[in-house]
C-alpha cells in the first residue's frame, strides 16, 4: 500500500484520543499546538450542536494558522485529482457542496463532500451527509500516490485505487452507496478490518437495512423520501452515474490551504451544520488494519 508522506507529529492526527477537559488543560502546556487543542474543543461544542461556542474556538484556531487561498500549484493539484464519484442510477440526494483543502505542508488533498442528507438520519439536525476523500500525490510527477476514502467510520485504501486514479488522470473513481453514501475505492472487494468485519459485511447489512426503510421510518423528513430502496443485491452495487465534483469546484471555487478542517469549513466555507470528521487521515489506519 502506498504511504502517505512522512514524517508526522501530534499535530497532523486528529485521532480525538483526549477529552475536552484534558485539551483545556495541554493548552497551558509550555509548547503545546495550541492550534490543535483549540481545534479538538471547537468540534466538541459542534458536536453537541453548541455552534456557537464552536465558532469562538474555530475562530481563535484561524487567529492561529489562517486559511490561505492555494497557490497555482496546488490549484492545479486540487483540480487535477478531484474525484469522480461514481453513484446508484437511483440516489436521490444531490451532492450539494464540495470543498477541497490543501495541506499546508505536504502535497496532500482533502475533498470535503456534502450530500444533501442521509437517509438514515433525518433527525440528526445537519442537513447534509458529510464524507471524505483524500489524495496524496507526487509533485515532480503530479501522479496520485494514495487515495482514501471515509466509509462509515473506516478509512478504505488499496494499491488499486491509486492504479484506477492514475488510469484516469489522476482522478480517483469513487464508488458511493445508495442514501448513505459510504465512498469506496477501487479493490475495496478484497478488504477486511482487523477484528472482524469488511466493507462486504457493511454494505450486505445496509443493504438489508434500507430495503426495510431504514431508521426513523416515521420522521416527518422522510415523508419525502423514498419509502425504502427497491432494487436487489446486484441493484445496491450499481455504481454507474457518475457525478464529477468539479463541477461544484468550479461552481463555487471552495479551495483552501488549511490544516483545520472542521474549523475551515465552518468558518469559510457552509453556511448549514455539518458532522465533525477527521481533518487527515494519518494513524486512523493502523498498520495491519486493512487487509487486501
Amino acid at each position: 500500500m502506498a504511504s502517505f508522506p512522512l514524517p508526522l507529529t501530534l499535530a497532523d492526527t486528529d485521532l480525538w484520543p483526549l477529552s475536552e477537559g484534558l485539551h483545556r488543560a495541554l493548552l497551558a502546556v509550555p509548547g503545546a499546538d495550541r492550534a490543535y487543542h483549540l481545534e479538538r474543543i471547537g468540534e466538541s461544542y459542534q458536536g453537541r450542536r453548541n455552534l456557537g461556542e464552536a465558532g469562538l474556538y474555530y475562530r481563535q484556531v484561524l487567529d492561529l494558522e489562517p486559511v490561505v487561498p492555494p497557490s497555482d500549484a496546488q490549484r492545479r493539484a486540487m483540480v487535477r485529482h478531484a474525484p469522480v464519484l461514481l453513484t446508484n442510477p437511483g440516489e436521490f440526494f444531490p451532492l450539494k457542496d464540495v470543498v477541497a483543502l490543501h495541506h499546508p505542508h505536504l502535497p496532500l488533498i482533502a475533498y470535503h463532500l456534502f450530500w444533501e442528507d442521509d437517509y438514515n438520519f433525518p433527525d440528526d439536525h445537519e442537513p447534509c451527509d458529510h464524507e471524505q476523500l483524500w489524495v496524496a500525490y507526487d509533485q515532480a510527477s503530479e501522479a496520485a500516490t494514495d487515495v482514501r476514502s471515509f466509509f462509515h467510520s473506516q478509512i478504505l485504501a488499496t494499491p488499486d485505487a491509486v492504479i484506477e486514479a492514475n488510469g484516469h488522470g489522476g482522478r480517483p473513481q469513487i464508488r458511493v452507496e445508495w442514501g448513505l453514501h459510504g465512498s469506496l475505492v477501487a479493490g475495496w472487494e478484497a478488504l477486511s478490518f482487523e477484528g472482524g468485519g469488511s466493507p462486504q459485511v457493511w454494505l450486505d447489512h445496509n443493504f438489508r437495512n434500507v430495503r426495510e426503510g431504514g431508521r426513523a421510518k416515521d420522521h416527518p423528513l422522510k415523508k419525502r423520501w423514498p419509502e425504502r430502496f427497491a432494487g436487489e443485491w446486484a441493484d445496491y452495487l450499481d455504481f454507474s452515474q457518475p457525478v464529477d465534483s468539479l463541477d461544484l469546484l468550479n461552481a463555487k471555487d471552495l479551495l483552501l490551504v488549511s490544516r483545520w478542517a472542521n474549523a475551515t469549513l465552518q468558518q469559510h466555507c457552509l453556511p448549514y451544520n455539518f458532522a465533525v470528521k477527521y481533518d487527515w487521515p494519518f494513524d486512523l489506519v493502523p498498520p495491519g488494519a486493512l487487509h487486501g
